[in-house]
């Protein structure tokens, strides 16, 4: 069942959803949009990338903040960036990323895969979402700090998890920055791959 737009402002009321800022305007019939941040994580040309192999991944990357500028996106760019509301979902409830029409009417997707938010996140304190934005537009897409960039939905699960992400100590737990990936950690302990 997906959280009606009342029924989201209601348990953020009640502290059950935690939303900072929180801006009252941004919530709609079943969601509640998310505006832009300034950091994002931009990938950068190596010669290779190796998923085990966690400098190789490092040095793919770079996080740059604008500092609340516009951020040029050009065409075929993949960047990592941050919601500006931060965020905790209790363990009774899972939350979904969809991007916003207008923005996809541009050509600008915000999430290739992930936009999964699971139970607990945040709970240890609220944190932004991560949004993997792409721009599939051939001409280059000025995106503004602030701007409304996603929606998120609430899903009810049918029972509430007994740990949630954080305390299960999720590899992504407590960031504030758009993180690269951390795949590297999931590596057996025995080496296989």
């Amino acid at each position: 069942m997906i959280l009606s737009g009342d029924r989201i402002r209601e348990y953020i009321r009640q502290g059950k959803i935690l939303i900072e800022p929180f801006d009252d305007r941004l919530i709609g019939p079943s969601q509640i949009d998310l505006r832009l941040g300034s950091k994002f994580r931009i990938f950068k040309a190596t010669n290779l990338v190796d998923p085990y192999d966690r400098r190789s991944i490092e040095e793919n990357t770079e996080l740059i903040d604008t500092k609340g500028e516009p951020f040029v996106l050009q065409p075929g760019q993949l960047v990592l960036g941050v919601t500006m509301e931060k965020i905790a979902v209790p363990n009774d409830l899972v939350a979904s990323i969809e991007g916003r029409s207008s923005i996809a009417r541009m050509g600008v997707f915000i999430h290739i895969s992930s936009g999964h938010v699971n139970p607990g996140s945040g709970s240890k304190g609220p944190i932004p979402v991560t949004l993997e934005i792409l721009n599939m537009n051939p001409s280059p897409v000025k995106l503004y700090p602030g701007m409304r960039i996603c929606q998120l939905l609430f899903y009810v699960m049918d029972r509430a998890a007994s740990k949630g992400y954080d305390e299960l100590g999720g590899k992504y737990a407590g960031k504030v920055e758009p993180s690269g990936s951390m795949v590297f950690e999931d590596i057996p302990k025995s080496g296989c791959r």
